[in-house]
This record gives C-alpha cells, sequence and structure tokens, in this order.
C-alpha cells in the first residue's frame, strides 16, 4: 500500500490517502516516541532493529515527540558533558545533532509518515529560536526526496483508505506527546481524560512518560442510519522509549524515584474485508526480529 495524496489542513491535522489495490487488504503502522536519539543512553541497536522491521513489514511510522534529546546546548540548565555523544561536541551544537540524526534516518523516510513535536524539541526551540524539529524534517526530506510531514504537540491525523481512486474507509488517529504519568499508574489514568479530549478517534497515542502499554476503552454509539447502538472501541497506545536510564543505578531518572521503563514501541495492524469493518490488532515489538 502507498500513500496516494497528503492534505496538511493544520499543524496539528493532517489526511493521508493510503490506495488499496483490492477491498480485502491489511497494512500496518509503526507508533513510536522518546527515542531521546542523541542521547548516550538511548539503544541505537534495538531502535535500528525495529525500523529495519518496520522497513520489512512496509509499515508507516509515526513518531510522537522526544525524536531528539538535545539537553547539551549552551543555554541548557539540564546539559551535563557526560552526556553528550562525541559527534554532536562541538560549537555547532544543534547543527551537528540535526545533520547527523537526519542522515541515520534516510534509509526509513519513505516509510515515516509524521515527526510530532515533544517537549525536548519546543522547550530548545524556545531557549534557541529555532524551530529544530521542523530543521529536521526539512533535512531528511531534503536528503531522500520524502515527504515527511510536521505535526504539533496534540492533534490528528486522517487516515482515508481508497480503491480505484473511491475512498471507502477511514481511520482516525488522535495523538498527544503527553502530560500525565504516575509511578504507580504509569499514565493509564490518562486514557479518560484523553478519551474526553479527543473524542472521534479510533486510537489514541502518547508518549512522554516512556511507558508502553495498549489500553481498549468502549462506548455506546448511536448509529440512526442503521438503527441501532454499537458498542465501539477507543484504543489508547503508549509508545514506550529506547533510552535506558535504570540499569547503573545513578542518574537524573533513579534520582527522582523513577521505575524502569519498557523499551521499544508498538506496531498496529488493520485489516479490513467486506464482511467486516477495520479491526485493529496491537503488539508491543520485540526486543530483536
Amino acid at each position: 500500500m502507498i500513500v496516494k495524496k497528503i492534505k496538511r489542513f493544520t499543524s496539528n491535522f493532517h489526511r493521508y490517502e493510503i490506495n488499496s489495490e483490492n477491498h480485502k487488504f491489511d497494512t500496518e503502522f509503526l507508533f513510536t516516541s522518546d527515542w531521546h536519539f542523541d542521547n548516550p543512553k538511548t539503544n541505537r541497536k534495538m531502535l535500528f532493529n525495529h525500523l529495519d522491521e518496520a522497513k520489512r513489514r512496509n509499515a508507516f511510522i509515526i513518531i510522537n515527540g522526544d525524536l531528539l534529546c538535545l539537553m547539551q546546548g549552551k543555554y541548557d540548565p539540564r546539559g551535563s558533558k557526560s552526556l553528550i555523544r562525541p559527534e554532536h561536541n562541538g560549537d555547532n551544537y544543534l547543527d551537528l545533532v540535526i545533520n547527523d540524526t537526519a542522515e541515520k534516518l534516510v534509509p526509513y523516510a519513505n516509510n515515516i509518515l509524521q515527526i510530532n513535536q515533544g517537549n525536548h524539541e519546543t522547550s530548545v526551540s524556545k531557549r534557541c529560536e529555532t524551530n529544530v524539529l521542523q530543521r529536521l524534517v526539512e533535512r531528511i526530506n531534503a536528503l531522500a526526496g520524502s515527504n515527511i510531514q510536521l505535526g504539533a504537540y496534540r492533534g490528528f491525523i486522517n487516515i482515508n483508505f481508497s480503491y480505484k481512486n473511491c475512498s471507502f474507509k477511514s481511520l482516525n488517529i488522535g495523538y498527544s506527546h503527553g502530560n500525565w504519568g504516575g509511578i504507580i499508574t504509569k499514565g493509564v489514568l490518562s486514557v479518560n481524560r484523553d478519551a474526553a479530549i479527543m473524542d472521534n478517534v479510533d486510537i489514541m497515542i502518547s508518549g512522554h512518560t516512556h511507558d508502553r502499554w495498549i489500553v481498549e476503552l468502549n462506548r455506546l454509539i448511536p448509529v440512526p442510519s442503521r438503527g441501532k447502538v454499537i458498542n465501539k472501541s477507543q484504543f489508547h497506545v503508549k509508545t514506550g522509549t529506547y533510552k535506558e536510564e535504570f540499569e547503573e543505578g545513578e542518574g537524573w531518572a533513579v534520582e527522582r524515584i523513577g521505575t524502569p521503563k519498557s523499551l521499544g514501541s508498538v506496531f498496529c495492524k488493520v485489516f479490513y474485508s467486506q464482511k467486516q469493518d477495520l479491526e485493529l490488532e496491537f503488539t508491543p515489538t520485540r526486543q530483536y526480529y
């Protein structure tokens, strides 16, 4: 399946028309976030293994914030010289990070639909008066000839499935990089909050807390055209991280009484046939494929 058309309504609302060769199809998405790609603690080996698997499956990739860490800039109070990769250690720190990241993501550019803002990117943009994520997306697109879209911190993605130039099914995805967590609840309490804010979505993805889980929330929906009430599922997905902060027993995350996090992302498989509506299947990534 290929992306036939992209419509950017606003910075927080994009539509992707994905063309199918027949009415019965299945396709996959990789929901992922919180790579902190430039941080030495990030497990790049695992990350690239998962990106390679997504490419092998021809999956569409949505990166939901904090792709970059960017804490070692001149004016960042969080900075620590022990947490800078050697290749990024220079007077043009932001340029080095952006260019290095773009070059390494070129092989996956045609699978990436959208890269959304996270708190690490927005905080640096405020301090340094430059939109680092926009620069990254533009750099990848220039190198790869791709058409990756830049998303907001919270917004909507409409996936419009078409067959022979006719639209026949739609999948609505809500996203927020995230702002609710909890050591015990791991952010699961945010499900009802997000459901109230992002009502008409089939999938709600969020990150930020570095947790990884899938929660199904069911609602009763009246359908006047069919004269019935249906029980409809809304799936809430926390998309994990690739930054391992706990194995060494020290550092910011350990000192803040955090708990170890699940490394990886979540695959979503979408099935459709004329006999049934869209079916969704979620699978956390394995450590390695």
